[in-house]
């Protein structure tokens, strides 16, 4: 009886695993990104794999992706909820884009001030492609690739990539990843830069604090999504704290929803995200 017990239920397991096959449960969007696709593009793009190449067209600019799912949190960050817009008195304003991945936050930049100076960097090789292949498709002008890790000297590391939006330099020298050169910023902060957008997966406290005078004496505003590695030090403080007594002015919010943070929870390498803004 329990043998016949056990085949059943092997058999019940077997058929929901070939259902969800045949039928593969989709990847999900707030309505709001589903709005901005259109059912029939969302619904064909929701279907891919993880991680599957594919390409779209969105307000007219013309995309290809490396990721649904981070294709769909990018496009809720940048063209949803705007997280990167601003006003400048500048026409033509310069911006530093540090991790830029596809290139949907230029073309964001670019529909903001069409005559914007970019300057962007992004060290997976993947997502670099994809980042040339979107400028070129939608004609944009002065936009400054490349293909590297901003970090706090020239050189090469170890970056570890995941073919989404999380790639990051290898937490110790013998990580698995591919050889990539590394920027110090400096030479781009020695004039005014209108508008400086770090988001590079842990490494943005070290890149900041290294080049903090000079971003606090020539950057306007800058944004940065603040990664907290787990069982490493947090520096947020010593950041905010250093670009107030600036004359900088800053706001905070949560990146990654942590309901509870007293209760302890499985966490992988990071175990919070804010995003932060600063301004003079």
């Amino acid at each position: 009886m329990d043998r016949l017990l056990d085949l059943s239920l092997r058999k019940i397991v077997l058929r929901f695993q070939r259902y969800i096959l045949r039928n593969k449960m989709p990847v999900a969007a707030r309505a709001s990104v589903i709005e901005l696709l259109g059912q029939d593009q969302y619904r064909e793009i929701s279907r891919l794999d993880r991680r599957q190449e594919g390409e779209l067209i969105v307000q007219g600019l013309r995309i290809r992706f490396t990721d649904n799912g981070a294709l769909f949190g990018m496009l809720d960050e940048i063209f949803v909820r705007e997280n990167y817009k601003f006003v400048c008195g500048n026409p033509s304003p310069t911006i530093i884009d540090c991790g830029a991945n596809i290139g949907l936050g230029i073309l964001y930049f670019k529909s903001l001030y069409p005559d914007a100076k970019i300057h962007a960097f992004e060290p997976d090789p993947g997502a670099y492609e994809k980042l040339v292949a979107n400028m070129n498709a939608n004609g944009l002008e002065d936009v400054h690739t490349y293909n590297e890790a901003v970090w706090i000297e020239d050189g090469e590391l170890v970056f570890e990539t995941d073919g989404s939006w999380g790639g990051h330099i290898a937490d110790d020298a013998g990580g698995q990843g591919v050889k990539v050169k590394t920027r110090l910023l400096d030479g781009l902060l020695n004039e005014h830069v209108d508008f400086l957008k770090i988001d590079i997966e842990g490494a943005e406290s070290e890149v900041i604090m290294r080049s903090k005078e000079l971003i606090a004496k020539n950057v306007e505003r800058m944004f940065f999504e603040w990664h907290s590695l787990s069982g490493e030090q947090q520096r947020l403080g010593e950041i905010l704290a250093f670009f107030e007594r600036k004359g900088f002015r800053y706001h905070i919010k949560e990146a990654s929803n942590k309901p509870t943070p007293f209760v302890p929870r499985p966490c992988g390498r990071m175990d919070s995200q804010l995003d932060v803004f600063l301004w003079k």
